[in-house]
């Protein structure tokens, strides 16, 4: 399944690096305000669809392909995700980090 395309606003700020039909994986630039996390997520999920966008900074802590359920994603990578978009109550949730 591919995601629907980013506005070009949207495109320099977060990327979409891997989806499947409810899990998206996002880039976003360190720094950005919540509000393009809203916007970036919204777009990479239908209105309304039950799909989650979990939101990096680090690049480098995404799996390389989207899993069918959140929890098949792996610990150390959900660890390092800075927030995850609920598109079927739109909620943004930010994430801490645990130390």
């Amino acid at each position: 399944m591919t995601a629907p395309a980013m506005t070009h606003a949207q495109q320099g700020d977060c990327t979409i690096k891997a989806s499947s039909d409810a899990v998206v994986l996002m880039h976003c630039k360190p720094q950005l305000a919540e509000a393009a996390w809203v916007q970036a997520a919204k777009a990479a999920c239908e209105p309304g669809k039950a799909c989650n966008v979990w939101i990096w900074e680090d690049a480098s802590k995404i799996p390389a392909t989207a899993p069918k359920t959140d929890a098949e994603l792996p610990k150390s990578a959900t660890g390092a995700a800075v927030a995850v978009w609920v598109n079927d109550t739109a909620n943004l949730i930010k994430l801490k980090k645990v130390r």
